[in-house]
């Protein structure tokens, strides 16, 4: 092997080792403007974005431990590899294919170690983010602690309203 696809081979076998998850993807007829905007969209939800050769992914999914069914590879081959937050890289990827239908076709992906369709992608996508997730679950956790306020604050001031309706009453003897 060439010095350059060994270089390319261990590239990708690197991210698809270093990543969390990976999305492959189908390209026809994308302007250089529009992959620039699909890249940033993708760099913003912390993932990367890689044209790759279809015999040197399959060769390094291979080699990384992976069975990809080289059927699956149609066109021009794209793969983003996800970083942390792969929920987020998968709703770029599901926005952008939206806004522009006919230019990016989902193949499948790797999602927490399973080969997924792009039914199971599309599904994933719908999913929270991680920081929707957090603000939910706070608010779980917050709302029982808002209502135990609120019954202790009613407690004291039925406290006070019984002490000043006495001493409105003893003033009123007097």
């Amino acid at each position: 092997m060439r010095k350059e696809k060994q270089f390319l081979l261990d590239e990708i076998k690197e991210h698809l080792n270093s990543s969390s998850a990976f999305i492959l993807t189908s390209y026809l007829g994308m302007n250089p403007n529009l992959t620039a905007d699909f890249r940033m969209s993708v760099v913003d939800a912390g993932a990367l974005f890689s044209v790759v050769k279809k015999r040197v992914f399959l060769k390094a999914a291979k080699e990384s431990g992976l069975t990809i069914d080289k059927k699956m590879l149609q066109g021009h081959i794209g793969i983003i590899y996800t970083g942390e937050d792969a929920i987020a890289a998968t709703k770029a990827v599901y926005k952008f294919k939206k806004e522009n239908d006919k230019l990016l076709d989902v193949l499948g992906g790797l999602f927490e170690g399973k080969i997924c369709l792009p039914d199971d992608l599309k599904e994933i996508s719908k999913l929270p983010s991680k920081d929707e997730m957090r603000a939910q679950f706070l608010g779980v956790l917050e709302a029982p602690m808002s209502g135990v306020v609120s019954v202790m604050e009613a407690a004291m001031a039925e406290v006070v309203s019984c002490m000043d309706q006495k001493v409105q009453k003893e003033d009123s003897q007097q």
